[in-house]
Order: C-alpha cells, then structure tokens, then sequence
C-alpha cells in the first residue's frame, strides 16, 4: 500500500483511525457481522451507500445484507493503493481506491444486475465519528472506479 496522507489529526488518531479502516477491510472479506459491529456506529438513522447501488439505513440493515451475501458472495480482502484521512475533532473521513473484486458463489441465480468481476477496482468514502467506545464508522459511500479515459481529459 502507498503511503497515507493525512490532514490533521494526532499519531495516535491516525493509528486508531486507520485500525478501524483495516478491521473494517478484515471483516468485509468474510462478512463477519460480530466484527462489524464493533467498528459500525449504532445510531439507527446512519446512512450507507453500497457498492449494489442500494442505500441501507442503519447498521441492522448492512448486518442484513452481509447475512444474505455470506454464502452467495466470495470477495476477500480488498487493498487499498489510494488512502487520505482528514481528522477534525471528533470527525475523520477517509477516501480510498482499491482493488475489490467479487464472485458469485450462491446456488441460486445471482441478481440481475450482478456480473462476476475479478478486477473490479472501487472507491470509497468512510465517515467516523469518536465515541465513547472509540471511533466509530457513521457513513460509507462505495462506487465504481474506472480506468476509462476521463471526459475532456480533465
């Protein structure tokens, strides 16, 4: 992985912020619920944009989705190559690229707009927060990355 760029933010900010990133990378490679819930805010009113282009409100509804994907679905570890965090307060975003690649694994068909892809690159957007208990991710918003030629070669 590249080197990090940070804004603000304490070394022990960023070393607490980033752990929660990378338990966050460690559960999402086995849709492991129980290790999600300690790093996902419990306020039923946050909002996560996933990568199926749905919007799931509150964290019960992600643990929801991971349940029906954990034998449907196999992904692995996705790495990041492009990480920035932003600490502010109580507030830290961080942006990432990263190679996400997914296949279907399920016995029944896999939903109609799903297609296999071993070299999926993805973005990514995580929000937390600091809680009592620590930092806490509030939002996410994941997207598709392109190698395509951007428009106006701007």
């Amino acid at each position: 992985m590249k080197p990090v760029v940070f804004d603000g933010g304490s070394e022990e900010e960023r070393r607490r912020v980033l752990e929660v990133h990378d338990a966050y990378l460690d559960a999402n490679a086995t849709f492991d619920v129980g290790a999600l819930a300690r790093i996902w805010d419990d306020d039923p009113t946050d909002v996560f944009f996933n990568l199926n282009g749905h919007t799931y409100v509150g964290r019960e509804q992600w643990f929801r989705l991971w349940d029906y994907y954990r034998d449907r679905l196999r992904t692995g570890r996705w790495e990041p190559d492009d990480v920035k965090i932003l600490i502010r307060g109580d507030l830290a975003v961080l942006t990432s690229h990263r190679l996400s690649p997914i296949k279907w694994i399920g016995s029944e068909p896999p939903p109609g707009t799903f297609r296999d892809r071993p070299e999926r690159r993805s973005r990514a957007t995580m929000v937390m927060v600091r809680r009592a208990g620590g930092w806490k991710i509030t939002h996410v918003h994941f997207s598709e990355a392109t190698q395509e030629p951007r428009p106006g070669g701007i």
